[in-house]
């Protein structure tokens, strides 16, 4: 995380003493590991699959997407300390063991998350999933009403563009409409964004919105004490909503369009194709300033 704050110029965040304090951030993923990094932050927690009541996490995916985003870096006294580590997090488990999920379950987490939004603050919802089986048209058409109902009561939810680069029209599906933050990854010379998902979308719209880095990035695995390198779309998703936690803190008069809108107005152009980087790589210090 260290080589991701240098990169997205986290400094400006610590400078300001920007925490996500008070932040609601949902994740829906494959659950959540009670590791020492993330407990505190745990503030509820649904399972979708197996109806379990206690934190858990089979695959280790969310504890991971979880501690780039929110993970306090306790263990290692802040060496791998996330993006926003004082939000709250409300996880909703929607992955089975095998990391598989069906848009059934991502409807019901994010209609989960929607509920309990206003009484707990929840500004952001991060779905570092890139594809769902079994969709029908009708679970589709719900899907996009539950995206647009949440960008317009202010939520701004974030989704990863897939892992299918890098021919064009390889964005996830989840990222395809107006409403979502669609974020690609990005490393520079390490090569992350050779998978990295490519609009436009069937829609046309223009997709990804930014990217982030997303390689060989350490965070929580889900066992206690321990830290794993994952890349991917999935990786840099959280960066980007740990940003906006921030960006919440700071400017909670703000509607989702305004803020969206700064996201990406305050990327960096690295001079590739829009539909590979969006509008660029997302920076801590113009975002903020």
């Amino acid at each position: 995380m260290n080589r991701v704050r240098k990169q997205i110029h986290y400094s400006r965040a610590e400078k300001e003493q920007l925490t996500g304090y008070h932040i609601g951030v949902g994740v829906l993923d494959s659950g959540i590991f009670p590791h020492e990094d993330l407990k505190d932050q745990i503030r509820a927690f649904r399972d979708f699959t197996n109806k379990y009541q206690l934190p858990y996490d089979e695959t280790g995916h969310g504890t991971h997407v979880c501690g780039i985003l929110a993970g306090n870096g306790r263990v290692l006294h802040g060496k791998y300390k996330g993006m926003a580590p004082c939000c709250d997090l409300y996880v909703g488990k929607i992955l089975n063991k095998r990391g598989e999920g069906s848009l059934k379950t991502l409807l019901r987490g994010l209609q989960w998350l929607l509920s309990i939004a206003e009484s707990c603050n929840i500004r952001v919802i991060n779905i570092s999933v890139s594809s769902i089986a079994s969709a029908s048209p009708e679970e589709q058409r719900k899907l996009y009403e539950l995206f647009q109902y949440a960008y317009e009561n202010n939520i701004l939810i974030v989704t990863a563009a897939g892992n299918f680069g890098p021919g064009d029209n390889t964005i996830s599906r989840l990222g395809d409409t107006p409403y979502v933050i669609c974020v690609g990854c990005h490393d520079g010379d390490l090569r992350c964004q050779d998978c990295s998902g490519r609009g436009p979308g069937e829609n046309v719209w223009k997709k990804p919105d930014v990217v982030a880095p997303g390689t060989q990035i350490i965070s929580c695995q889900a066992a206690y004490g321990k830290y794993v390198a994952r890349s991917g779309t999935s990786m840099a998703t959280p960066i980007v909503s740990g940003l906006l936690a921030l960006a919440w803190e700071k400017y909670p008069y703000l509607n989702a369009m305004q803020l969206k809108r700064k996201l990406i107005l305050s990327a960096t152009d690295l001079g590739e194709s829009y539909l590979m980087q969006g509008a660029g790589m997302v920076d801590v210090e113009k975002m903020l300033s």
